[in-house]
């Protein structure tokens, strides 16, 4: 009777330390500013993915969704206020309140680099500072952007391109470079960019190198513009106090996967970005070079690095020092 007492007891120990362990597991809650059958998302499953595996019995991530549970730009503040723990899109999309996210967008640096030099850590002091979050990772290093037309490109008297009087569905990321070539801004989002393009709301458009055939736009589109500019902006960040929060073990876990996942993105992207433009050769898409590609990029990077100077000079130098390369 003794050792059936015994057993018991051991067993009910067992038990109770089995349910401590899986309560110490910490779950976080993340979010994506895109669907979750474009590329940008596939791609942060694969992070999540990695954290996942890496993290059995530590932490792991669950992706609840993208736009239909929160539109993109009011995420930013979901986090900050802790609704998500990890959020993933467009540094752009908050760019009024982190005026620094430009940098992202007019690097020419990639991620690994930028981690490199130590431009990372810069970002993540001002994450944390102006929006209460932890910088995790760069996830779209080298995805450069392009302008796609419906009909074909003009030049101005200078030669550069001349978007007058065309209606360019656009962001906050494009609405200054399409204002400065004549277009007329559409401010659209992701979700409305086929319909738009279907009915003529719209004859034209700013990409990324990626993702067009998850939208299926191309097959209204019949010229690329080169040379392409500036540099996807994707950003994985995490509510500071959740980080915080985390013991040692899950904070290594979760910036060893981001490091890896910048290196391993930077090349999914690469294979895709080669894979789409057949894509769209094959649909009759016709890539334009301007006659004069360093304006070209110039003007682009020019406007970004201006617009960060003027909304908020205090990190503007060191950011460009380390991440913009002309």
């Amino acid at each position: 009777m003794r050792h059936l007492l015994c057993a018991a007891i051991a067993l009910a120990i067992l038990s109770s330390l089995s349910v401590i362990a899986r309560a110490e597991v910490v779950v976080l809650r993340a979010i994506s500013a895109f669907p979750v059958n474009l590329e940008f998302t596939k791609q942060f499953q694969k992070f999540i993915d990695r954290v996942n595996e890496n993290g059995k019995g530590v932490v792991s991530i669950q992706l609840v969704g993208g736009p239909e549970v929160i539109p993109p730009q009011q995420q930013d503040t979901a986090l900050r206020n802790g609704v998500f723990d990890i959020q993933m899109g467009p540094a752009s999309y908050y760019n009024g309140t982190v005026p620094e996210a430009d940098a992202l967008f007019g690097a020419t640096v990639d991620p690994v680099e930028a981690r490199r030099n130590g431009a990372t850590d810069l970002l993540n002091h001002i994450w944390r500072k102006k929006l209460n979050t932890e910088f995790i990772g760069w996830q779209s290093g080298n995805v450069p952007f392009y302008i796609y037309l419906v009909d074909k490109p003009k030049l101005a008297e200078n030669g550069t391109l001349d978007l007058s009087g065309i209606q360019m569905r656009s962001t906050p990321a494009y609405r200054e470079w399409f204002e400065v070539l004549g277009g007329n801004n559409v401010m659209l989002q992701t979700s409305d960019m086929f319909t738009a393009l279907e009915r003529g709301v719209v004859k034209g458009l700013g990409w990324p190198a990626i993702s067009f055939t998850d939208i299926g736009v191309h097959k209204f589109l019949k010229y690329r513009v080169a040379p392409p500019v500036w540099q996807l902006d994707l950003v994985i960040m995490m509510n500071s106090a959740k980080w915080d929060g985390l013991s040692e073990e899950a904070r290594n876990i979760i910036s060893t996967a981001a490091i890896e996942h910048e290196k391993q993105s930077q090349k999914d992207f690469a294979a895709i970005a080669k894979r789409e433009l057949k894509i769209l050769q094959d649909a009759g898409v016709q890539t334009v070079e301007m006659p004069d590609p360093a304006m070209h990029r110039r003007i682009a990077h020019d406007l970004v690095w201006k617009r960060l100077e003027e909304r908020d000079a205090t990190n503007a130098a060191a950011l460009k020092e380390k991440l913009y390369q002309d």
